[in-house]
């Protein structure tokens, strides 16, 4: 059996996101799922949760990632951000959108809500964009940033193959900031 091609946008931004093996990470929009198999090779025991709108994409996840699925590594829920509760009130260290549109092509009002709800203190979100040439999407960058400040969080830009924005709440830290 042939190894799934990774695209080189997933494999950068996973490499930036650096889950840590107790992390609790969410992945917005997670299409067929290829993000979350590469964040659970990272985990030992967190937990890797990936949502996406698209029943086909959740079912081709699944499909992708059963040893992670059956290991409790991962769970995956058909569902908008603006909509999705944590089972448990679970809150994610970090959580991961690659090339999601609602951060930049609206306000994102409802999304950042959700994002403010269920990401831990101290935790990260981070959001990825390259563009249709492969090179990074710099005109998304100003818009995220903006609805980003908006919503009450401060954000880092940053090149790198693929235009990568990192937001906290202003005067958190990440545990790593700390040490």
């Amino acid at each position: 059996m042939t190894t799934p091609r990774v695209p080189e946008r997933i494999r950068l931004a996973v490499e930036r996101l650096a889950p840590r093996p107790d992390d609790r990470v969410l992945e917005v929009g997670c299409g067929p799922g290829v993000a979350l198999d590469l964040v659970c090779e990272w985990l030992g025991s967190g937990q890797a949760v990936g949502i996406d709108r698209s029943a086909v994409a959740i079912d081709r996840a699944v499909r992708r990632n059963q040893a992670h699925l059956a290991a409790g590594r991962l769970v995956l829920h058909r569902a908008p951000l603006a909509g999705f509760t944590s089972p448990d009130d679970v809150v994610f260290d970090k959580i991961l959108a690659v090339n999601v549109n609602a951060f930049w092509t609206g306000p994102a009002t409802a999304e950042l809500a959700a994002v403010d709800r269920l990401l831990a203190p101290g935790g990260e979100l981070l959001v990825c964009y390259d563009g249709p040439d492969g090179r990074p999407h710099d005109r998304a960058a100003p818009t995220v940033v903006a609805n980003l400040d908006r919503a009450g969080f401060s954000a880092t830009v940053e090149q790198g193959g693929i235009l990568c924005i990192s937001a906290r709440r202003p005067g958190e830290r990440s545990e790593d900031d700390s040490a």
